[in-house]
């Protein structure tokens, strides 16, 4: 199975917490099994009540937490954009979902910082 966005985010933000799967499983009421599926990608569409019990045990900053919400909604973004805006607290969630909708013609696709910073340069252009 793929990986997906909110896997890695969900992932990260549990490994931030040095938790195991079980540990989180038991602190948010929600079954390991699942939460690993989650995680790898073969779940893909969690309800935000869920997602809400998961977040209240990872406790992650509150863009983190938006970043998780909204990944809910779009499965599709690319997992390395995901890492890359969990390592970047400075990136703004404007930016991080400009990016993610960006679509790429042919098969090469820029490395997110690369995306980023394009997609910065293009949201600076439009503020002059």
């Amino acid at each position: 199975m793929p990986q997906t966005g909110l896997g890695v985010a969900l992932r990260t933000l549990r490994e931030r917490r040095t938790l195991s799967l079980r540990e989180t499983s038991q602190l948010s009421s929600v079954d390991h099994a699942y939460v690993h599926r989650l995680e790898t990608g073969e779940k893909t569409s969690p309800s935000q009540e869920l997602v809400g019990k998961l977040l209240k045990v990872l406790k992650p900053a509150d863009r983190d937490a938006d970043l998780v919400k909204w990944l809910v909604d779009h499965p599709e973004t690319d997992p390395a954009l995901v890492e890359f805006a969990l390592g970047d607290p400075d990136l703004e969630m404007d930016i991080f979902t400009a990016a993610a909708g960006v679509r790429h013609r042919g098969t090469a696709r820029p490395d997110p910082a690369t995306l980023v910073q394009r997609i910065r340069r293009a949201f600076a252009e439009d503020d002059e």
